[in-house]
């Protein structure tokens, strides 16, 4: 037996000064009763007390909200004795449900009952899992469109839901949704949605950059495409030409100089050796003034150690000396109390060499003797210390002196030398080229597409970046894949649809025995896949196959189909079905038909393994349906 059912044993309305209540019991419930007596309004009150949450016009409009102040029922799920009530006119209770008096919020109730059945929660691809809408929740009101069908809705498998979540609604039944939809596959399909984005946008990336290195870089310097070896076969052209440059610029140069110096030489009254000579020892003078510069800095840093180092010794002299002073004061202090009992010691308890007070045989002559030769040998340590490093700092003061010296030697033979070359330099200004312009300018253009091109390799890394991201995710990938493939690979969908047509053919043959001329088509057939289902009718879709009292039979035999399931520990159908008989199906008048229609499910319930199931049915006849719980209603609504 099955207990992971909903079973309703008493419903309840409320008015400002009267109850109303319905006692069902297990197996089927006929609401009998004539038009307007009220019947579709005790099964919108249990829709509404198992979670369904009307719009705010509804609740202004509909008779049930404005005659009721309040709706209650005890029901048993899973086991669990439950009193629900729903008390729409009191004031902060709308979307309230109050179990066992204590009140939850509407989705929390849904959630409830959810985990009382044993209901995953599923969240489910709407369409193509790898298209870009979000994967909702398959939650308890998406089931009850298979539990409840009202009395307006005869013309489709569920009420107003579309057909992807028919499917993953009825492999939530089925009790394989978990499996199909789960957790793992849910990120599978994010991760290679991923994997397909990133791809794109790496493709679109180098092809972006192949269009940006095209206007840098001439199409001769990069080949056909981008690649790394093509950028550092334009960065090596690049380079060979500003090499060829720079030797042209040299010559160009070398060529003015050389006229510079002549001319020059001829108004100085020199010869150009000399000339040569004087230019040579001009930037031997440039080296040779920064190494004194480099020295002086170093002497200088030197000398602050060194009379930092100084410091510290003088300051530790002055402590050794602080503590001879203090040793020589303290020496003739004598203990003349115990300092444990804080008496007077007599002097006369000891010789002259003993302790007087420990006893012990005292060397009066070398007591303190050592002491005062361990501090002064200190001492005299630290001044021998201290007068190397006098010496030290003499010795950089020197040294800086003599670079001061140099110093200014070089300074004053570097400002007769410029004076010197001053008038050849700017005789070499006057004379050079305009190519020497163009070729500077050249030089300038090369330097700027090699800073580009290094920019354009620095991007191109990205290519890579882009690629190990990818390469990270698919491996994540193929770990999920098997995960998915293990958690789906007991899922026999096959079976499945072979489950749900059985079911409905059982149906459909039993009421073939009650009246041979009901069903007149040819078997039904149904195939599920993990991504879509189909019910067909011979070899047509039941939609276009189907009409009139037939689809009559047809819904039936489906929720037949779904209400067997409640025998199996495995599936997750609730064990309730709500049917509103309608009068008429396309003109064609129901209550004829109602009985025959109805006895199959009173035959199931019966069996064993169903005792905790249920059918409530509303319809105008039900005239001598046995084993069937008759309720009649008489009055009428007002």
């Amino acid at each position: 037996m099955n207990d992971r059912t909903v079973l309703l044993q008493e419903v309840s309305r409320r008015t400002s000064d009267d109850t109303e209540t319905l006692l069902l019991q297990p197996g089927v419930n006929v609401l009998v009763g004539d038009p307007n007596t009220g019947k579709t309004k005790w099964l919108q009150t249990i829709d509404y007390l198992l979670g369904d949450d009307p719009d705010a016009e509804q609740k202004r409009d509909d008779d049930l909200f404005i005659k009721y102040i309040s709706a209650s029922a005890d029901m048993i799920v899973s086991g669990n004795q439950l009193r629900v009530e729903r008390r729409w006119t009191e004031p902060g209770a709308t979307n309230k449900v109050f179990i066992n008096e204590e009140a939850v919020g509407l989705k929390e109730y849904r959630y409830y009952l959810q985990s009382l059945l044993g209901i995953p929660e599923v969240h489910y691809p709407q369409g193509n899992p790898y298209g870009s809408r979000t994967w909702p929740e398959l939650g308890w009101r998406s089931l009850m469109r298979h539990v409840y069908r009202r009395q307006r809705m005869w013309n489709d498998l569920a009420e107003l839901q579309p057909e992807v979540e028919q499917h993953a609604s009825l492999l939530q039944l089925l009790g394989v949704a978990d499996k199909v939809f789960s957790n793992e596959y849910g990120e599978l399909i994010a991760k290679e949605k991923r994997i397909a984005a990133l791809q794109l946008q790496r493709e679109q990336f180098v092809e972006m950059l192949q269009e940006v290195s095209r206007e840098i870089v001439p199409n001769e310097k990069l080949g056909v495409a981008l690649t790394p070896q093509s950028i550092k076969a334009a960065v090596a052209l690049i380079h060979a030409d500003e090499a060829a440059l720079q030797n042209r610029r040299a010559e160009l140069l070398e060529v003015v100089r050389r006229d510079a110096m002549r001319k020059t030489a001829a108004k100085e009254g020199i010869t150009s050796e000399i000339l040569e000579g004087l230019t040579d020892e001009s930037a031997h003078l440039e080296d040779k003034q920064e190494a004194i510069e480099s020295a002086v800095r170093k002497t200088r840093e030197r000398q602050r150690e060194v009379s930092r180092y100084r410091s510290l010794l003088e300051e530790e002299r002055g402590r050794i000396t602080r503590a001879q002073e203090a040793g020589s004061l303290l020496a003739d202090l004598k203990v003349t109390h115990c300092p444990a009992c804080d008496q007077e010691i007599p002097r006369q308890r000891a010789g002259a060499d003993e302790c007087y007070v420990c006893g012990q045989t005292v060397d009066a002559a070398s007591s303190g003797a050592a002491s005062a030769k361990r501090l002064q040998f200190e001492v005299d340590q630290l001044k021998g210390e201290i007068e190397e490093t006098g010496e030290l700092l003499r010795g950089l003061a020197q040294e800086l002196t003599r670079l001061a010296e140099e110093e200014a030697r070089v300074e004053e033979r570097q400002e007769y030398i410029d004076n010197v070359l001053r008038s050849g330099r700017a005789t070499a200004a006057a004379m050079l080229p305009p190519e020497l312009a163009a070729i500077d300018m050249n030089l300038g253009s090369l330097q700027e597409r090699l800073r580009q091109i290094e920019r354009i390799r620095q991007a191109f890394g990205k290519r890579e970046q882009l690629a190990s991201h990818i390469q990270k995710i698919q491996e994540e990938v193929a770990v999920l894949d098997a995960e998915v493939s293990r958690r789906t690979i007991g899922v026999d969908y096959e079976s499945l649809g072979d489950r749900l047509s059985d079911g409905m053919s059982t149906y459909l043959n039993r009421i073939r025995e009650l009246n041979p001329r009901s069903w007149t088509q040819q078997g039904i057939s149904v195939q599920i896949s993990d991504r879509d289902f189909r019910i067909r009718v011979g070899n047509a879709n039941w939609k276009v196959k189907l009409g009139g009292t037939l689809s009559l039979y047809f819904f039936l035999a489906y929720h037949y189909s779904l209400l067997e399931l409640t025998s199996d520990p495995a599936a997750h159908y609730p064990g309730l079905l709500i049917v509103d008989f309608p009068a008429e199906i396309n003109g064609v008048a129901v209550a004829d038909k109602e009985n025959f229609a109805v006895q199959p499910f009173v035959e199931l319930l019966a069996q064993e393994g169903f005792e905790n199931a249920q059918m409530i049915a509303a319809g105008t006849a039900f005239d001598g349906l046995d084993g069937a719980h008759r309720l009649e209603l008489k009055a009428v609504w007002k």
